[in-house]
């Protein structure tokens, strides 16, 4: 049966309540935005005889995607599922605009958080213009890549790797290799590489990338700076530090210059560059740029969006390693709940987050609690992540230092061995986790011998 068409005035009456109730949360540009459009529509449709549900909704249309470059996710949501909704009612969900309006939100969704939103959404805008479109059409590849994004969101990054790894060879394909669209699907296909801890696999991806886009774009276009700073990220986990700061601090540079303080890629540039200066020990500079980011997220993106979250976290590890243990316990507690709220129990960013809770309760000597809470996110990761992944090995590591300090050599003994055998398969020998994890399972060997020794002395 045929949906019945939006009136004419319920658009206009729709878009102008939501601009009210922007105007009344203290979002008064964002409000503006919506009122001009209105305000124009209606001044053209004055002199025209065009449909003007259909001209108001292509301007509308434009707005959503405005917000969405400017990272206005928030109201890009609200906007977008209006239009979406208004769409679906007057032409029909198969309607080429309805589709587009569809990948729009898709893409707000996962600005937001709101990953299982976004997948649902994909999934569906996806199957139809597979069934319209084509598989190989530039627009379902879109939403392709935008349903990857979405599973990454989620922590389901084995199937945002097939995904990405299915448009990247249709657009070899189709497209060819030096086509800028096929760059930016390696780029995706890299990120879900290092979300598998496959940093080798991701780091020659993202390398090869930044030399061929310094060529073709300039060192400064926003999709090299996106992939200077994944290249960045890689280089960290990696351990290569000067690297990753000298990337870290460019990239931060021009993206303040250009997108201004709270856009969230500029956040999340803060944030990578204290992620470096934490591996590097240097815990005053992380703290400075972790407040900050805590601070702006709150205000541009709400206390409970998950960048919000992660950022309260990484304070709190930040505090942690410099003795400041109330507050990291606190901020550690908070940060972990409310992502386990909004992204649920399982997610790896939780069950991150929960870790690192457990390092703090340890460090303040609460050791029965630290290592309880260890061993129930060390099972769940193994379930999630995979045994050999390197958030999961991590907190094998962890959990094997608190036994270590517990004396029960045993059980510290057997995670140690397990951790540097699977750290080297995983990372290499020259890693330097894998080198750490050498170095604690021989302190470990020692202790064991020294014993025994003792134990020998004492029997004769």
């Amino acid at each position: 049966m045929d949906k019945s068409p939006v009136s004419d005035q319920s658009l206009p009456l729709r878009a102008r309540h939501l601009a009210e109730s922007l105007r009344s949360n203290d979002r008064a540009d964002e409000a503006s935005d919506v009122e001009k459009i209105l305000e124009s529509a209606d001044a053209d449709n004055a002199d025209t005889q065009s449909d003007p549900t259909f001209d108001a909704l292509n301007r509308l249309d434009n707005l959503v995607k405005s917000f969405l470059r400017r990272g206005k996710w928030a109201v890009a949501v609200e906007l977008g599922t209006l239009v979406l909704d208004v769409r679906e009612a007057s032409y029909g969900e198969e309607d080429l605009a309805t589709m587009s309006a569809m990948n729009s939100l898709v893409s707000a969704y996962w600005g937001q958080g709101q990953y299982d939103d976004a997948v649902k959404l994909g999934k569906k805008v996806t199957r139809l213009r597979k069934q319209i479109l084509g598989e190989k059409n530039p627009q379902t590849l879109v939403s392709m890549s935008n349903l990857a994004s979405a599973y990454r969101g989620q922590g389901r990054w084995e199937d945002a790797q097939k995904l990405d790894s299915r448009v990247l060879e249709i657009k070899a394909e189709t497209s060819g290799r030096g086509h800028p669209s096929t760059f930016v699907s390696m780029a995706n296909l890299a990120t879900s590489y290092a979300s598998q801890g496959r940093y080798a696999d991701a780091e020659s991806i993202e390398r090869s990338l930044v030399e061929l886009g310094e060529k073709k774009f300039g060192a400064t276009e926003a999709s090299i700076l996106t992939w200077k700073s994944n290249l960045a990220s890689t280089y960290r986990d990696q351990g290569h530090l000067s690297l990753a700061e000298r990337l870290d601090l460019e990239v931060l540079e021009a993206r303040r210059e250009s997108l201004g303080s709270e856009h969230p890629l500029t956040l999340t540039s803060i944030a990578n560059l204290a992620s470096t200066y934490r591996v590097q020990g240097r815990w005053a500079d992380a703290e400075s740029l972790d407040r900050e980011v805590v601070a702006t997220s709150k205000t541009a993106l709400g206390e409970k969006h998950p960048q919000t979250l992660m950022s309260i976290s990484n304070l709190a590890s930040t505090c942690r390693s410099q003795g400041q243990l109330e507050e990291a316990k606190d901020l550690g507690e908070k940060s972990a709940a409310g992502l386990k709220e909004v992204l649920g129990e399982r997610h790896p960013h939780t069950l991150t987050a929960w870790a690192d809770v457990a390092v703090t309760y340890h460090v303040n000597g609460q050791r029965s609690d630290a290592t309880k809470l260890g061993s129930e996110v060390l099972h769940m990761m193994e379930e999630s992540l995979g045994e050999k992944h390197p958030h999961t090995l991590s907190v094998m590591s962890n959990l094997g230092f608190m036994y270590q300090s517990q004396g029960k050599w045993d059980q510290a003994g057997g995670f140690a061995e397990t951790v540097y055998t699977r750290r080297r398969s995983t990372l290499g020998e020259e890693h330097m986790d894998t080198i750490a994890a050498l170095e604690d399972l021989r302190r470990i060997s020692w202790v064991e011998a020294a014993d025994r020794n003792a134990a020998l002395a004492r029997s004769k």
